[in-house]
């Protein structure tokens, strides 16, 4: 005699079952990365807020100079030329340019501008 095959209920269907949850990880931050991440804040009338290395400025005016944009990333080495700096910039009015500034350029100034300075005072 063969033995009676019950029919089996399927415990959950795939519509129920959630996909498995990634642990999370810590977030690892470097010294001073909590500063330089700061949310962007509101620009006072007539000023413009951009970012610079991570920190918001308010800037009056249309565009920045090169130089402008140096001593606002390194203020510590006001007076002190750079061997080489490179600043790099991108979303300005002419949406979304980006590029790259040398000695006597200038970038029009745009709510959001995003400007990166990377400078060596080598001797």
């Amino acid at each position: 005699m063969l033995p009676t095959v019950t029919p089996v209920t399927p415990i959950a269907t795939s519509a129920t079952l959630l996909p498995p949850l990634a642990p999370r990880r810590r977030a690892l931050y470097l010294v001073g990365e909590a500063e330089r991440s700061t949310p962007r804040p509101a620009a006072a009338v007539g000023r413009t807020m951009i970012s610079v290395n991570g920190r918001w400025n308010a800037l009056r005016g249309r565009s920045a100079t090169y130089a402008q944009l140096l001593r606002i990333a390194f203020p510590d080495r006001e007076g002190q030329d750079p061997g080489v700096a490179t600043v790099s910039f991108r979303h300005t009015l002419d949406g979304g340019l980006s590029g790259l500034l040398t000695p006597g350029d200038v970038v029009p100034l745009a709510d959001g501008l995003l400007v990166n300075v990377n400078a060596t005072y080598a001797s």
